[in-house]
């Protein structure tokens, strides 16, 4: 079972002036909000966290930059591949 269930998440303009957003950070079942780094941090001390949408869960994990080309936002978050999209972060509704 995973330590931190993320329901929603919170965006910011990225500093590429504005052409995307990124993740900012989370917010837990519990209401509760975490910056991406924290997540990170967590992450990196053996904490689970996933994701969970209409019942369906994915597993978050770390990445390097945030995935849009250019983008030096680190550390950055996404979920594993599965069979649907509604549980991917970018997906969720905003916190």
């Amino acid at each position: 079972m995973a330590d931190y269930t993320v329901t929603k998440v919170r965006m910011e303009s990225s500093s590429q002036g504005g052409q995307h957003e990124h993740i900012e950070g989370v917010c837990t079942d519990g209401g509760v909000h975490y910056t991406r780094k924290q997540v990170v941090d967590s992450l990196d001390d053996g904490k689970d966290w996933k994701t969970k949408a209409d019942g369906e869960y994915a597993k978050i994990r770390k990445m390097n930059y945030c995935k849009h080309s250019g983008c030096m936002a680190t550390p950055y978050i996404t979920t594993d591949a599965d069979d649907t999209a509604k549980n991917n972060l970018d997906n969720l509704p905003r916190c």
